[in-house]
């Protein structure tokens, strides 16, 4: 029977890098990102109590504080910032050989995870689920709906929609589709037998974090006299304000043709449009999930609008929009 000998060296190592675990290492990156337990604990989905319990015990073993603390949260000494950078490192290693075997992944079976805006979930992408989930039944979707833009370098997800007309030179993919915008409001804020006065309806308006898109411009352009006495960060929430009558509202027209109680008031505005994309990292544009999900899309997008575009709840009232006929024409708001 071979005697174990013991190997000093390895003992050694072990002993010397016993304080850096990944654990212990991500926690203290992402309280480094977030300068905060709280924002760390829900980063990691944990317990305030234990982030603060990982971060103490990390302290103890290297023998010195890491962080800086004050009233506004906390900050990484230079010794937190080189512990912070080294798990970094080990993320962008772990997330590069992720994408790596995934990438070469040949399997129809499993999650495909798809990040979009709550316009684009609500009202196209999931139009599209039901026939892509019959023709793939061995795979799942995960749809994550949020107005930020995630990381697919950070595998937050494998493909994203997004509405840009500068896609990340990062990523790679297909412009799908065009989107065009127009005016909508309730016909309870409509005056009969008579064109609306754009300058004079209630409005509902963009939040100043929403001032850098094509139709807020356009808003501040066109009506400089107007301030909308409601003001959101959300088109999704500023197309239930239109529906509820607190005021007309610029709106993608996908989204907008869907709803019940709005009617068009305006021709679809010109020069202001915006492309919508599918993007992935270049490591996974070879996964057949990913695949199978983006050639889907790129098919039904274009179709799915049109047909929304024709039959969509609002476009059957645009005819019976209170606006003034002249010589059997309805006058144009815009002109």
């Amino acid at each position: 029977m071979r005697k174990r000998t013991s190997n000093p060296r390895k003992s050694d190592l072990q002993k010397r890098t016993e304080a850096l675990d990944w654990e212990s290492l991500r926690t203290v990156l992402a309280v480094s990102r977030a300068k905060s337990l709280a924002g760390a604990a829900r980063t990691l989905e944990l317990r305030h109590s234990t982030v603060f319990r990982r971060i103490e015990d990390m302290e103890r073993r290297v023998g010195q504080p890491l962080f800086d603390r004050h009233r506004g949260g906390w900050t990484a000494n230079e010794l937190g910032e080189a512990a912070a950078r080294a798990a970094e490192a080990m993320e962008q290693a772990a997330l590069e050989a992720e994408r790596h075997v995934l990438g070469a992944d040949a399997r129809l079976a499993g999650v495909v995870r798809v990040a979009t805006s709550e316009l684009l979930g609500g009202y196209l992408i999931t139009r599209l689920m039901p026939a892509f989930l019959e023709e793939h039944p061995a795979m799942e979707v995960e749809l994550d709906i949020s107005n930020r833009s995630l990381d697919l370098t950070r595998r937050e997800a494998d493909l994203a929609v997004r509405a840009t007309l500068d896609p990340p030179e990062t990523l790679v993919g297909r412009k799908v589709a065009t989107l065009r915008y127009a005016v909508y409001a309730s016909p309870s804020l409509l005056p009969r037998g008579k064109a609306p006065d754009l300058e004079t309806l209630p409005w509902v308006g963009f939040d100043e974090r929403l001032a850098y898109l094509g139709i807020a411009q356009w808003f501040a352009r066109v009506l400089p006299g107007v301030r909308p006495r409601l003001r959101m960060d959300s088109l999704a929430a500023m197309l239930r304000g239109a529906v509820s009558g607190i005021g007309a509202v610029v709106l993608p027209t996908f989204a907008a043709s869907q709803q019940e109680g709005l009617v068009r008031i305006t021709d679809v505005i010109p020069d202001v449009y915006t492309d919508l994309w599918l993007l992935t990292h270049p490591d996974l544009r070879r996964n057949a999930r990913v695949r199978a999900m983006s050639d889907h899309l790129a098919a039904g997008i274009p179709r799915e609008m049109e047909a929304i575009l024709e039959k969509g709840a609002c476009c059957s009232r645009f005819a019976a929009c209170p606006v003034e006929r002249r010589r059997g024409k309805r006058a144009s708001p815009l002109d």
